[in-house]
């Protein structure tokens, strides 16, 4: 009962007061009060685009939609091999999937799970995981508006390894109009930890609280597609102040993963207020 009652307090926050919510959230994480009419920390910027956002970015968010949209702006031999699109997963689809895939749900973060062998998820344990995805009110979460228009449908995709056979690194670009970072991560799904480099691939101190940093970033080998892998995200990011784009690079190809306009729900933890305080600079 008490769940029900706060998702239709949040359901109707979103309508009426989404600020209010943001803000009070916001102090409650970060020990700070946020001004969204004069935002100066990172922080500030990205809470107040929760409930001040563009239609362009509700369409990015579409891990659907957005696909169109990169394969005109850079082409679609970056995109990952789609399978399957749907409003939600049958018998005859479940069917036709190969041994190993990822499924996703498009209206969010989180809703995705990677099959190595299909044997391992029958159609029913496959059909509730994926419900449970579609049924979630993701903007509800964390007040995120942008995604509230984005109807939940689901997407299979290629499963790509690397040349090991593992889930290839994942390469969060941080980009502004004048800067950019990049966070590498390794062993997402067994043992995830990060790294953090600039443009440049110089190490970087990691500038929040929240991840493990792996023990010597410098023993991370430089992708040879790197320099791609800038030329790619600064062509994506071009039209906004602040984006994190997410690629991998898989036997040296490079991959469009997805559009993210508030990472960590605008509430990750710096290091300390002056480094949100720098990063919130970086906005133009």
């Amino acid at each position: 009962m008490k769940y029900f009652l706060w998702q239709h307090t949040k359901a109707l926050l979103s309508k009426t007061s989404p600020q209010l919510y943001v803000k009070n959230r916001f102090k409650a994480n970060l020990g700070y009060s946020p001004n969204f009419k004069n935002p100066k920390t990172h922080n500030e910027h990205m809470a107040k685009r929760r409930f001040s956002y563009t239609e362009q970015m509700t369409l990015l968010s579409d891990k659907i939609a957005v696909r169109d949209y990169v394969a005109k702006k850079i082409g679609d031999k970056y995109l990952v091999p789609l399978l399957f699109e749907m409003d939600s997963l049958s018998k005859t689809i479940y069917n036709k999937l190969p041994n190993s895939f990822v499924i996703k749900a498009n209206h969010g973060s989180g809703f995705n799970l990677l099959v190595k062998n299909k044997l391992d998820y029958s159609f029913e344990k496959l059909k509730q995981i994926t419900n449970n995805w579609l049924e979630t009110k993701y903007h509800l979460l964390g007040m995120e508006l942008h995604y509230k228009n984005i109807k939940p449908r689901l997407l299979v995709e290629e499963l790509l390894l690397d040349e090991e056979g593992k889930v290839p690194k994942d390469y969060k670009f941080h980009c502004f109009k004048n800067k950019m970072y990049v966070e590498v991560f390794v062993d997402r799904f067994t043992n995830k930890k990060v790294a953090f480099f600039d443009k440049q691939w110089q190490v970087c101190t990691y500038p929040w609280t929240s991840d493990v940093v792996v023990d010597d970033p410098l023993k991370i080998k430089k992708p040879e597609n790197f320099d791609e892998m800038i030329a790619v995200v600064s062509k994506l990011s071009q039209p906004f102040d602040f984006v994190r784009l997410d690629l991998y690079s898989v036997n040296n190809t490079t991959y469009f993963g997805e559009f993210t306009f508030t990472p960590g729900s605008g509430m990750d933890k710096f290091i300390s207020y002056n480094m949100d305080l720098e990063w919130g600079a970086f906005w133009e």
